[in-house]
């Protein structure tokens, strides 16, 4: 008689080369999410990018950090900066949709050379010290989202546009995280029905991303700590350095060496 219920098929690999090396990355980008408040997909994307396709790999960081950030999204809410976060999160809904239709029609190698010359390129321009001189019009701000919205449907990389918008601008580290934490928390709901409705929210993808989960979420509490204890100056060249050295690793240059 067969097994009613067929544990080996409901299991991942736990112990192969595969799992170990996403549960890493997973760990590394939990630790920079936590901390942040933003840069997982710059960890996490490019890492996993090694050993799945960035198709596999972006709903993956999706499920994980929804169901890990939930505790620390929800209180974002009542503190971020309302009349910037609406127009950014409307700007983003239009664009998210034409990402993911990137995603699921770009050569794999193809978006990883993308996703980490963007990660470089966002880090070079926050690393030069540039700021705005002013604050944007709604309007500016809902284009800041849908170029956020774009790069996050292809990539879930949402963070480098807004941070360029805000650490940009003369917003203090604490405010800057919570307003990414509120924005995330909003597009998460367009990005998830998008995602399911192009057929990235598979059954093994929802499996494996819970096994992640546990790594994650302990990455993200260490780095909640971490942040606790961070001035404004080490926030921002700690997340900057750390997006540089994985947008490196990540580069299929080293593939071909």
């Amino acid at each position: 008689m067969g097994e009613i219920f067929p544990l080996g098929a409901f299991w991942p690999d736990l112990v192969g080369e595969r799992f170990v090396w996403l549960a890493l990355a997973s760990a590394l980008a939990g630790l920079v999410r936590g901390f942040a408040g933003f840069g997982a997909a710059m960890i996490f994307l490019p890492l996993a990018g090694v050993v799945v396709a960035p198709a596999v790999a972006v709903p993956l960081l999706f499920v994980a950090d929804n169901l890990a950030t939930l505790h620390i999204t929800l209180p974002a809410f009542r503190r971020c900066t309302w009349s910037e976060i609406l127009p950014l999160a409307a700007g983003a809904t239009v664009t998210i949709p034409l990402g993911v239709l990137l995603l699921v029609s770009v050569d794999p190698e193809a978006m990883r050379w993308a996703i980490s010359l963007l990660i470089l390129a966002a880090v070079g321009l926050l690393a030069s010290g540039w700021r705005l001189q002013r604050a944007l019009s709604p309007a500016g701000t809902a284009a800041v989202g849908a170029v956020t919205g774009f790069a996050g449907g292809a990539a879930s990389l949402y963070g480098p546009p807004m941070i360029l918008f805000w650490l940009g601008g003369q917003s203090a580290a604490a405010q800057v995280r919570v307003n990414i934490l509120a924005v995330f928390g909003l597009l998460s709901v367009v990005a998830g029905i998008t995602q399911w409705l192009n057929g990235l929210l598979t059954l093994q993808v929802l499996r494996e991303a819970l096994f992640l989960l546990p790594v994650y979420l302990l990455g993200i509490t260490l780095g909640a700590r971490l942040f606790g204890r961070a001035n404004e100056a080490q926030y921002r060249w700690v997340a900057l350095a750390l997006c540089a050295l994985v947008a490196l690793a990540g580069l299929p240059l080293w593939q071909m060496l």
